[in-house]
């Protein structure tokens, strides 16, 4: 099992049990306890959680996202085939936003190769993957500069709402920490909370990609209202007093699965 993996599957019992054991892990992993106990200690370092004797313990003042790396294999077949879908959105001569979060990393793959785009985003890892598909020269990509998040890969700041302050993307493709009728749509990134506002208020349409775990799901800082997304795209359709919801808060809201 790839070292990503097992950290994500750390994380999952963290947060069902709130504590684990290195021994119950390792034989769970099928990995010696030494190998758990190096896991901790880097993810200790990335402040997702407290090392005890003999085991951990999850954050109780979690306050921002898990790792980029960690967080691209949770639901990553369901992430790829959202992105999929969404793809077929973006048209010859768009510009259009991209976020950092971990679902849109798999968008730029299935942008057809026969239109021109602009894609502004402040994530360094959509620039990798755009590097590494080799990707047309039909799509130029431009990067919003600001202070470098080591943990999401990714840009923010004065800086990056400075760069990007004179455009005005046709479409803005995001994700967030969770989606509820009572809290709207929630984030776990405090310093990029604003940008990101920013960028949805002035794209002419708002597409949100959410796979099916993040419904009710609740992060710590408030990105908006129900009605700041135009296309919520997902891989399975929200339980129905869920979505009978969010239509009322929200008339003109598509829900699509993908």
């Amino acid at each position: 099992m790839l070292v990503l993996e097992r950290k994500r599957k750390i994380i999952e019992c963290l947060e069902i049990n709130r504590a684990v054991l290195v021994n119950a892990l390792a034989a769970e992993l099928n990995v010696v306890p030494e190998t758990i106990r190096r896991d901790l200690r880097e993810m200790e370092k990335q402040g997702l959680l407290t090392r005890t004797h003999g085991g951990a313990v999850l954050n109780s003042n979690q306050d921002t996202d898990y790792p980029v790396q960690v967080r691209v294999t949770k639901n990553s077949w369901e992430k790829e085939q959202i992105c999929k879908y969404a793809a077929g959105y973006i048209e010859d001569g768009d510009m259009i936003f991209v976020d950092n979060s971990s679902t849109l990393i798999h968008l730029i793959k299935y942008i057809r190769g026969n239109i021109s785009i602009t894609i502004l985003t402040n994530s360094i890892w959509v620039l990798q993957e755009f590097a590494r598909l080799g990707k047309n020269n039909n799509i130029t990509m431009i990067c919003s500069g600001g202070v470098f998040n080591k943990n999401n890969m990714s840009l923010s700041g004065t800086v990056s709402s400075k760069t990007f302050a004179h455009f005005f993307p046709t479409k803005a493709f995001v994700s967030c920490h969770g989606v509820s009728t009572e809290q709207g749509y929630t984030d776990g990134n405090l310093l990029e909370l604003d940008f990101k506002r920013e960028m949805i208020k002035v794209s002419g349409k708002v597409f949100f990609l959410l796979d099916h775990s993040k419904f009710g799901k609740l992060g710590p800082v408030r990105l908006g209202d129900i009605n700041i997304c135009d296309i919520l795209i997902t891989d399975k359709q929200p339980p129905g007093e869920v979505a009978d919801r969010l239509y009322e808060l929200h008339p003109g809201l598509e829900i699509i699965v993908a």
